[in-house]
């Protein structure tokens, strides 16, 4: 091998590896999805888990109705609710007044948004507010 290809070589294999450990933009947050089914339903929540106080916090959680034959809900609106430890804000959140029919396949999209003002390891608690039964355990997020 001659040292013209000796150095092409090097090149070929060591500026990739530089180049892909440095990045502009880098952000220190992981995004997970968490699931959890009961009867008909299946609940489906999006958040990061890694996050630096004073960012806004993006949360989206999903309702599948999987069920074959229609069915009334009587909930509260939004019908999936967030609260997270890691923030000062509070929510008014509607009370049991809405009543809305669930057909097989039938999607509910809620997001919601939280200013991060709390550091260390908190909690992202999801409930759906309604006569569905789900239980999702709260989701660990690090704040840093």
């Amino acid at each position: 091998m001659t040292k013209m290809s000796s150095w092409i070589l090097v090149l070929v294999l060591v500026v990739p590896m530089i180049f892909a450990g440095c990045s502009l933009t880098e952000k220190n947050e992981e995004i997970v999805t968490q699931s959890v089914v009961a009867s008909d339903f299946v609940l489906e929540v999006t958040t990061p888990t890694i996050i630096v106080t004073g960012e806004a916090m993006k949360v989206k959680g999903t309702l599948k109705y999987t069920g074959i034959k229609p069915v009334e809900v009587s909930h509260g609106k939004p019908i999936i609710r967030f609260y997270f430890s890691g923030s000062n804000e509070e929510r008014n959140y509607k009370d049991m007044a809405y009543l809305t029919e669930f057909k097989s396949g039938q999607l509910v999209e809620v997001e919601d948004e939280f200013i991060v003002t709390k550091k260390g390891k908190q909690n992202l608690l999801v409930n759906i507010d309604g006569d569905i039964s789900l239980t999702m355990n709260p989701i660990e997020i690090l704040v840093k």
